[in-house]
Formats: structure tokens, sequence, C-alpha cells
């Protein structure tokens, strides 16, 4: 997109006042930037990042995994692409496959996806997860063609979405993905990793990578909180993993909204509390992983209101350092959460959305990355004091 365009977009939305302006935003993936992995598909989105810092020896450099998706050309309107799977890791080799349909067998068809005769929904694209460097002016300095994980288990057939990356206090990261399937619906993975060379399972002996089903957008904290509740394996209080996630089943009885889920392992999870009730019958989910900021959990996520058009805004939340928990709406007490942040769509692939699925945290400047229209990966820049000031209000 040129600089014009970006600028007469920005433009129609001058009615967002009295919002943190960013100080810095653009596009720094493009869907020009990959080769498909298939000769029969084209690259229809580079998007949905997750992010982190790390320390080289040309000093702190911010990694992205960048989700890219491919879908077959236009000479095969119903093709419907998928991975052949080893269930082994790590996989030998990558193998992309199609479906081949006659238009007969297409109940419904829109530009992602479509709906066969047994009333299953295919995605019409495949996406696998691209790793990129950049210095701290924030310019590319390498970009990975290959994708940094090979689909192995039968949950990822058709792709692995939407990363995000949580730095533990301990020096590891932990890794969550989501995997649509046919069968499983809608779930997130977990991996592990030191260097982001090699990704290794939560579950030892790189066994089935554990799967949270029917759970999306899940983002583990940095650091153990105490549990909420005594059980019959721990005491009130006893340290565990943390995660913001969001349910997706019985969507029809209320909206999926974010939910706060524990864990003594990364594998088995519980004690759910919710944190955001719907409204006005808004969507609500996680975006990036949570940052510390004045003795706050800090971070974005994003509503969709569905109303003459589906649109995706950009949010932040605050929640309580020590007892996450705390701030979940009970008695009519809200958790603190923002408007709208002026990160804007640009009218791409799919048409207003923000997806912010990266944050990065440095001396006074706090940086989005996010997804816009299912195309590009948008940075964005702030001033952290601006971001507190919009919060407190």
């Amino acid at each position: 997109m040129d600089e014009e365009n970006s600028d007469s977009c920005h433009k129609k939305s001058s009615k967002l006042e009295k919002k943190p302006k960013p100080i810095e935003s653009k596009i720094i993936v493009s869907p020009e930037d990959y080769v498909p992995l298939s000769k029969e598909c084209k690259v229809i989105g580079t998007f949905n990042p997750g992010a982190t810092q790390i320390k080289t020896e040309n000093g702190l450099e911010t990694l992205l995994i960048v989700r890219v998706a491919e879908s077959p050309s236009k000479e095969h309107p119903f093709w419907l692409p998928f991975f052949k799977i080893p269930n082994k890791y790590p996989p030998s080799k990558l193998e992309i496959d199609f479906d081949k349909l006659s238009k007969q067998k297409i109940l419904e068809n829109d530009k992602k996806s479509v709906k066969l005769e047994n009333n299953v929904s295919r995605l019409k694209h495949i996406s696998l997860p691209r790793l990129i460097k950049l210095n701290e002016k924030g310019e590319v300095t390498k970009r990975c063609q290959d994708p940094c994980l090979y689909p192995s288990w039968e949950f990822e057939r058709f792709g692995i979405e939407d990363i995000r990356i949580t730095a533990m206090e301990r020096g590891d990261y932990i890794i969550t993905y989501v995997c649509p399937h046919r069968e499983f619906g809608v779930s997130t993975a977990f991996l592990r990793t030191k260097a982001f060379e090699k990704f290794e399972s939560v579950i030892k002996n790189n066994t089935p990578r554990p799967i949270f089903t029917g759970i999306k957008d899940v983002v583990v904290f940095s650091k153990k909180v105490p549990s909420p509740s005594e059980t019959a394996t721990f005491k009130k209080g006893s340290k565990l993993y943390a995660a913001l996630v969001r349910p997706n089943a019985f969507s029809g009885i209320s909206c999926p909204g974010i939910w706060l889920s524990y864990s003594p392992d990364l594998v088995h999870w519980g004690q759910e509390h919710r944190l955001i009730i719907s409204e006005k019958g808004e969507i609500t989910g996680t975006g990036s992983s949570l940052i510390e900021i004045n003795n706050k959990w800090v971070g974005p996520y994003h509503e969709i209101i569905e109303e003459e058009k589906i649109e995706y805004h950009t949010k932040l939340i605050s929640l309580n350092k020590k007892d996450p928990w705390k701030d979940c709406k009970t008695s009519g007490v809200l958790l603190k959460r923002s408007d709208y942040l002026d990160i804007l769509p640009y009218e791409g692939y799919i048409p207003n959305v923000v997806f912010t699925t990266g944050i990065i945290h440095n001396e006074g400047i706090t940086t989005f990355f996010s997804g816009i229209d299912d195309t590009w990966t948008v940075m964005d820049k702030f001033y952290t004091e601006d971001l507190v000031k919009f919060l407190k209000k």
C-alpha cells in the first residue's frame, strides 16, 4: 500500500479524538514478501504476529513469528488445501494436497470459507508461521521464507495460526497457536523454546502437543500467580501458570469472551474466571501476551462488533498483578479496560479487522504488532505514559 492511500484511510477516522496517537505507524510485512509453498497457490495474507525481544550480537532485536496464509489461485476456486500429516515429530517433509470439489458440493461460499454438503465449514486457505527479525529502528533485518514450524499432528492438518509468544521469567518462551480442524473445531496448542531454533512440546518426549480443545486466543502470563482456590492437588495460594483464554463453545447462549484459566503444568487447565461480560453483544478475545506496567498486567485485546458490518477493534486491559482474578466482573465491578486504540484498518483482504497479537515495551515506548484486514502486519508505537493515562480514563 502506498503512503497516499494509507494517509487517506487514516483521515477517514479523524473523529477518533482524545486517544493516544501512534508516534510511528507502518506496514512491515506484506503478502508480496513471500513465495507460496505450493505452485497452485498465492499468498493472500501475512498477519497476526507473535512478538518478543531478544538480545543478540546486533543489540536488542524484535523477533516476530508471522502467520503467512495462502489460497489456491483463481484457476482452482474449489480446491481446498490441507497438509499431509505424518503424526510424528519432526516431520521429514512438508506435503500439501487439495480436496478438489465441484461447485455442486458447495452449499455456501464466501471469501474465506465454504460450507460443504455435510454442513462442515472449511477454510479456503492454509497458514504456517515465518520468523522475522527487526532492529531497534523497526527495520527488517531477517526474513525467513521457510516456515519455522511444520504441521506434525492431526489437529494441525489445516495449518498453524495466530502465534502468541510469552517470554517467561525463568528465561524460556512459551508459544501458543491456533489449530482449525473439521473434527476438533478450533483449538490451541502449546510449545516451548529457548532460542527459536528448536521448538519442543510441553509434554516430554515430543509426544503429540497438548491442545486446549475448543479454546482459542490463549496467552500465558510470564510469571506464575496464586491459585484462587484450593483443590485436591494444590492449596489456595499455590503458584500456578495462568492464561487468558476464549472458549468458543455455545456462542448461541452467550457471546464468546475473555476468561482467566490456571494450570500446574501447562497441560491441565481449569478454575476459570470470566473477565469481560458482553454488554452490547460484543465478542472479545485476547490479543498479545501481557506486560507489567505500574504494578499491573497490561495488554491489548480485540472487540468484535457485528452490526451492519463486522468490525474488529483493539482495546487495552489492566489486571491486578498479584491476583489477576480479583479484577473479574463481580457484583457490578468492572476491571480496567479502555476505549478503542487508534490502530486503524487499511481496507485489505477482509476489511475492518484490527487484530493485535504482539506487544513490546522498552524505555517508555510500547509497540503493538497487529494483523490488519487479514493482509498485513503493521507496527504502531505509542508513548507508554499516554497508554497509562488512556486506561485511567
